[in-house]
């Protein structure tokens, strides 16, 4: 027997069977299917709203697994929620009901769509609004406060090369040449076509009459 659930915004979810004895544990399978493949499947917490893993697609447990990861967060007759993600891709979510509907086997299949969800975007914005902070205090000649809206970037994402690069920036408008040095050779271990760090490289090493760096070639 096969019967919808609905997605959390309400509209249709793909054709799954009922989530069979979830609550009793007894011997059923829990299958999760996405495309693209080696999706994260978790499940959100309803009394914390953590987010769980339970591994990833092509997925298939035990529901009595199921339950035991559940465990008393969700009691029987009531819903939680699936998540299914992949980085590059909209999170598809289902609300899962723990009541026993005598079927054999649930499965979920999604098929994720392209495109970035709200918490990249809100993370986006974060790391522009730092970069934005930095280069503002830099100008004003508050290198200190500069640096720690950097902080705030490489702390989430160490080899993003534009905030080493900016990071390198700085220290070199200081007169602080080996650590400018430094910080753009790290620019360019995170991305050797960046341009600013290549010609800095260079210029740095020049001015402590050392070699400069052969000019990386673009694909």
């Amino acid at each position: 027997m096969e019967m919808e659930f609905f997605h959390h915004t309400r509209r249709p979810l793909l054709a799954l069977a009922a989530l069979a004895c979830l609550a009793s544990g007894c011997a059923s399978v829990f299958v999760v299917k996405s495309d693209p493949l080696q999706a994260d499947v978790s499940f959100i917490d309803p009394k914390t709203g953590e987010k769980k893993a339970l591994g990833k697609t092509p997925l298939e447990m035990k529901s009595s697994a199921v339950k035991e990861a559940v465990g008393d967060a969700v009691n029987s007759g009531e819903f939680f929620t699936v998540v299914v993600s992949a980085k590059g891709y909209v999170s598809e979510k289902f609300s899962i009901p723990t009541t026993r509907f005598g079927t054999l086997v649930t499965k979920l299949d999604a098929k994720l769509k392209p495109g970035t969800d709200e918490k990249e975007i809100r993370m986006a914005k974060e790391v522009l609004d730092h970069l934005f902070l930095a280069q503002k205090f830099a100008l004003s000649k508050e290198f200190d406060r500069a640096q720690i809206e950097l902080d705030k970037v490489l702390n989430e994402f160490p080899e993003f090369a534009r905030a080493l690069s900016m990071r390198a920036s700085i220290y070199f408008v200081q007169q602080k040449y080996d650590e400018s040095l430094k910080w753009y050779e790290k620019a360019l271990k995170a991305d050797p076509q960046l341009e600013d760090a290549v010609r800095m490289t260079a210029k740095i090493n020049q001015m402590k009459g050392g070699r400069a760096p052969a000019s990386v070639k673009k694909p």
